[in-house]
């Protein structure tokens, strides 16, 4: 029997593919199979993972039909999925030996539906980069995420942790179960959508503190920039759940749910700002000022932390 299913949704990943396939192949202690989805790259994205399939039985390549982005080559990933458990890894990023085994057997033993643990950000170098993703929050042991909490913990607050970063391990019959799955409207959001939805239906979700995922930041990768496209149909996706939960959410998650809404808003305004003074034309961003005065100081931070950028 599979215990674990890791599916890596690659496009144009040549350079950092094979390192992270090879993190998954090292997990000690369990049986694993991989799952490559290739999201239709038009480099050599393809063809190496093809070769890798052919090197490793384990390895299993998938192709969508055309790019759909990450949630649309997960969920391909999930459909054809044997393990018990399903892990997601990108594909620039790694893992530690030890993760799923630990993680796995923490989820049996709680009966969670879904298994979090901690980052740590790595250089393109995989050398460490400063503090884990959850150091902040002070996690020392093992804890139960309600809505309530996660929600809490994703409020595109400037400087603070979001909890919709970290990257689940899900329990197989918990998604078959609920028939829950990846939304392919989103291509930014996608891991806080999936996950607060199974909270939602009453699905367990527990955090352990290590960091046994290795999250590399590089220039270019999708999560590290904000494109207004896709932040607009993470609003959409925002009031689209919302409208289809708020019935048997508590009066405190919705009210976290509408100042999440509130914020990206904000942080959705204030970039578009920053788009047309950066296109050399004021007008159309004193006039999205008028339309939003309140994300001024989301306005000053980003341009702010654009000068230190310049700077450093």
């Amino acid at each position: 029997m599979t215990d674990a299913t890791v599916i890596i949704a690659a496009w144009h990943a040549e350079e950092f593919l094979s390192k992270s396939v090879a993190s998954a192949l090292a997990q000690k202690n369990i049986n694993i199979e991989i799952i490559i989805v290739d999201d239709a790259s038009k480099d050599g994205t393809f063809s190496l993972a093809q070769d890798l399939s052919a090197a490793d039985s384990r390895i299993r390549v998938l192709r969508t039909a055309r790019n759909g982005g990450p949630a649309a080559a997960r969920n391909m990933g999930i459909d054809a999925a044997r393990g018990r458990w399903i892990a997601v890894l990108d594909s620039d990023d790694l893992m530690q030996p030890d993760r799923l085994k630990r993680m796995i057997d923490f989820g049996e033993s709680c009966e969670a539906g879904l298994v979090y643990d901690d980052f740590q950000p790595v250089g393109p170098d995989a050398r460490f980069l400063g503090s884990s993703h959850l150091h902040s929050y002070g996690l020392t042991a093992p804890a139960e995420w309600t809505l309530g909490d996660f929600l809490a913990g994703c409020q595109a607050e400037s400087g603070r942790p979001s909890l919709g970063y970290l990257k689940p391990v899900f329990r197989a019959s918990a998604l078959a179960y609920h028939g829950v799955r990846y939304d392919e409207s989103l291509r930014n959001g996608e891991d806080f959508h999936i996950t607060a939805e199974l909270l939602a239906r009453g699905v367990r979700v527990w955090t352990m503190p290590e960091a046994g995922y290795l999250y590399r930041i590089r220039k270019g990768s999708i999560s590290n920039r904000l494109d207004l496209v896709h932040a607009e149909a993470l609003l959409k996706a925002d009031a689209a759940f919302l409208h289809r939960n708020s019935e048997w959410m508590s009066k405190r998650e919705i009210s976290l749910m509408r100042r999440r809404q509130k914020r990206l808003s904000d942080l959705v305004a204030a970039e578009t700002m920053i788009h047309w003074l950066r296109l050399g034309r004021p007008g159309p961003a004193v006039r999205k000022f008028a339309q939003r005065p309140r994300a001024a100081g989301r306005l000053s931070f980003q341009l702010f932390e654009a000068m230190k950028r310049r700077l450093t």
